[in-house]
């Protein structure tokens, strides 16, 4: 995972190589990783979208939270004659969400003349909401927004581990190509002896025996020549796309560009994964939490107050408060406005509103609320269920991976000590030159098989980890 961290780092700082031009001599394969990784347009564009991502939750925290706006309102300037005369209506408002959605506010009337400065009509406001869902919806938005950078992150994450999936799967095609065309002129080594065969033994050029064996060697040939051509073409193209630009002649031993610094690895264990972490789980967890949330939102249910003290120039001082509340398509409202003079004398207002609709509606939302929360339960339930059949399958497959593992590294041991003996023994004419070829061919032919196997690795490594999520803090430790 110390690789991976590395890799994801270098990509989302977009720190680009230069392209370099070479002949057939290998490259080592983390640096043609790194080049790889970085040459995605992909795995950038994640990036990018990562950054969109925090940004817009630092938008929705700054919406979200503690809010105040200062007004200085229509400034006049009367000027009379000597008399000159400045008159301003400047305000302030606060939000405060946190706090029951509470909203405060003030004003006032100022002139500013040659005679001096007055104030009027100074009022003071306050609301706030004693039930209502304010607060769990402000809430919800912040948690979608950072769901958003999760997801964002993960997918970026995803993005790099899948491009060096890729990576190696490319890699691994190519070394595919490079072991059946060494069993290819294998073959041909075979046919070719073969032909010799058949002209020491006095075959004439227009028999058919003579005709069929010099056919096949030249089949042959051009079957390697093709393969050959093909393998040029992908090994430049992979090249390409890491930034290395390759000269390879056609006569040129693929077998020099097979890696050695690919070493077998540990297979990731999926069961230490917990459940709970498998993204399809997650996901349908995540959904039914946010939306049992949003569900809340829409309340039969609100009571919100408020009060507000006005200081009249002329009239004195007023002090205003009332309730309002709605339940069920039915919305009651009642306030008081009570003068503070010598004789205050309360006045009271009411008022009230009924929805029959708003009951209907009501009850079916009611009844689409309750079918999509079967729903979502239905598909965590899924989730969990695909998870224990993945687990099954990809265990089968892990067996199968270390079967052939295990497999080709005896078989390409036993190659190895053969061939040592066999070229000791062609050096001292105990064994023909064929015997010995052959032996050498099966050893390069199962070391790329033990690379291949090696690769296999890594590729079902990528695969578990894409599977699963991870927390946003460890993912962001990641790529910082």
């Amino acid at each position: 995972m110390n690789k991976r961290k590395f890799y994801i780092s270098c990509c989302c700082c977009f720190v680009f190589l230069c392209g370099s031009t070479f002949c057939l001599e290998p490259v080592s394969t983390s640096d043609l990783l790194m080049s790889y990784l970085e040459n995605d347009n992909a795995l950038k564009n994640n990036a990018i979208e990562a950054q969109k991502a925090q940004l817009a939750l630092d938008s929705t925290e700054i919406s979200n939270g503690f809010d105040i706006s200062l007004s200085t309102g229509d400034i006049s300037v009367k000027v009379n004659g000597s008399n000159t005369s400045v008159s301003m209506k400047p305000s302030v408002k606060a939000a405060i969400p946190q706090a029951s959605n509470l909203n405060l506010s003030a004003g006032s009337d100022f002139t500013f003349s040659n005679s001096g400065a007055q104030v009027k009509d100074t009022k003071l406001n306050a609301a706030v909401d004693i039930i209502s869902t304010a607060g769990l919806s402000r809430e919800i938005s912040l948690l979608k927004a950072q769901r958003n950078l999760t997801e964002a992150t993960r997918k970026l994450r995803n993005q790099a581990i899948n491009t060096e999936k890729n990576f190696y799967s490319e890699l691994k095609s190519l070394f595919n190509s490079t072991n059946s065309l060494i069993n290819s002129e294998k073959t041909l080594y075979t046919n070719k002896i073969d032909f010799e065969k058949i002209k020491a033994q006095g075959y004439s050029s227009g028999s058919s025996t003579y005709r069929l064996a010099q056919m096949k060697v030249l089949s042959t040939e051009h079957d390697i020549e093709n393969a050959k051509r093909a393998l040029i073409h992908d090994y430049a193209s992979f090249y390409k796309k890491c930034g290395y630009d390759i000269s390879i002649e056609d006569s040129a031993s693929f077998y020099d560009l097979i890696p050695s610094d690919i070493t077998a690895i540990d297979p990731v264990d999926i069961k230490e994964f917990s459940a709970d972490l498998y993204s399809e789980v997650e996901s349908a967890v995540w959904t039914h939490n946010i939306n049992n949330m949003q569900r809340k939102v829409k309340t039969n249910f609100t009571l919100s107050a408020n009060s507000g003290v006005t200081l009249f120039t002329n009239d004195g001082t007023s002090v205003d408060a009332g309730l309002s509340s709605s339940y069920n398509g039915l919305n009651l409202g009642v306030g008081v406005s009570i003068p503070l003079s010598k004789s205050p004398v309360p006045e009271f207002s009411l008022s009230a509103s009924f929805s029959p609709n708003t009951v209907k509606q009501n009850s079916i939302t009611e009844q689409t609320n309750y079918l999509n929360e079967k729903q979502e339960l239905l598909a965590i339930e899924t989730a969990y269920t695909n998870y224990e059949n993945k687990v099954s399958e990809l265990e089968q497959d892990l067996k199968d991976l270390l079967w052939n593992q295990k497999s080709d590294e005896e078989s390409l041991q036993m190659y190895q000590s053969l061939e040592k003996d066999l070229a000791k023994w062609y050096r001292e004419g105990f064994v023909t030159e064929s015997e010995y070829y052959s032996a050498k061919v099966n050893t390069q032919s199962y070391t790329v098989k033990k690379i291949i196997n090696a690769i296999d690795l890594i590729i079902y490594n990528d695969n578990i980890v894409t599977m699963f999520v991870e927390d946003i803090q460890k993912i962001q430790e990641e790529v910082n």
